[in-house]
């Protein structure tokens, strides 16, 4: 399974919801059979541009990256929680390289 990094801008708010959604997320990945790697919060920042969404505007955003491993089925469901939810502006999904040979066998070992 491939290694994919999702980095993700959500509406600010209270830090528990904040928790609830990157919980959630992290959920859809385990649901489809991956797991988190890793999980950041890079706080709350000041955009460079606003996003505007129907009678509203944002110049912050929260600021998160998860990694995780995942099959590319599991990627469908992820994005469709990401799509639904009212707290996420904006996201974006890469899939990363392996890098070195121990993070692979250990992303692989059973």
């Amino acid at each position: 399974m491939p290694l994919y990094e999702l980095l993700c801008l959500a509406r600010p708010g209270p830090r528990a919801e904040l928790v609830a959604l990157m919980k959630n997320m992290g959920d859809a990945v385990y649901k489809n059979g991956g797991f988190v790697t890793q999980l950041k919060s890079y706080g709350e920042q000041h955009l460079a541009y606003d996003i505007r969404q129907p009678f509203e505007r944002y110049d912050r955003a929260h600021i998160w990256q998860m990694d995780f491993v995942s099959s590319v089925d599991g990627l469908r469901p992820l994005d469709h929680e990401l799509h639904v939810s009212d707290k996420v502006l904006r996201w974006t999904v890469i899939k990363r390289p392996l890098g070195s040979k121990s993070m692979h066998s250990a992303l692989t070992h059973e």
